[in-house]
């Protein structure tokens, strides 16, 4: 228990950061498979489309990729998850978006379609190397014909809302 009653309250913030959606910490040591990512209009538009769509049940998780400016590694730049932003994509995840189409993975243990979508600005300009990542239940699919298309227009929905790559990073 903390002894002093003015710390407390600063405590409770810091332990709670990750939950309330704050970012992270530019000074936090961070694993060797992430680096740091500040891209808050990405996770503004990341959170309000899972909540809108994880609300009907559409989406169980939604992630956006990129690879940020001044960096070389290709990495989750906003998620309703926290903890994921800044987290490097995985090699499978750059082979899929290699191919440049919407791809969808049956994943029987989970009961869930994975998707892999590329994903530009409303323009249709280059992201650098943007993707969208999200999970289809296969309560909302019975195919991944179906997944592909609920993810499309998610992602659809998602790319109209991008202006440009450098808006993605601004506050």
């Amino acid at each position: 228990m903390l002894k002093n009653p003015l710390i407390r309250p600063f405590a409770i913030l810091l332990a709670c950061a990750p939950v309330l959606g704050f970012s992270q910490s530019a000074t936090a040591p961070l694993p060797p498979n992430y680096i740091h990512v500040d891209a808050p209009t990405a996770e503004r538009l990341i959170v309000a489309e899972f909540k809108k769509h994880s609300a009907t049940g559409e989406i169980g998780k939604i992630g956006l990729h990129a690879t940020p400016p001044g960096a070389s590694d290709n990495v989750i730049i906003a998620s309703e998850i926290p903890s994921k932003i800044g987290k490097k994509s995985s090699p499978q995840d750059m082979q899929k978006l290699a191919e440049a189409k919407p791809i969808a993975v049956k994943v029987d243990k989970d009961s869930i379609y994975d998707l892999l979508l590329p994903i530009t600005d409303r323009n249709g300009g280059d992201l650098n190397g943007g993707f969208v990542v999200m999970e289809v239940p296969f309560t909302k699919a019975h195919s991944e014909q179906e997944a592909l298309q609920i993810g499309i227009a998610i992602r659809n929905e998602l790319q109209s809302e991008i202006p440009s790559k450098s808006a993605l990073y601004q506050p």
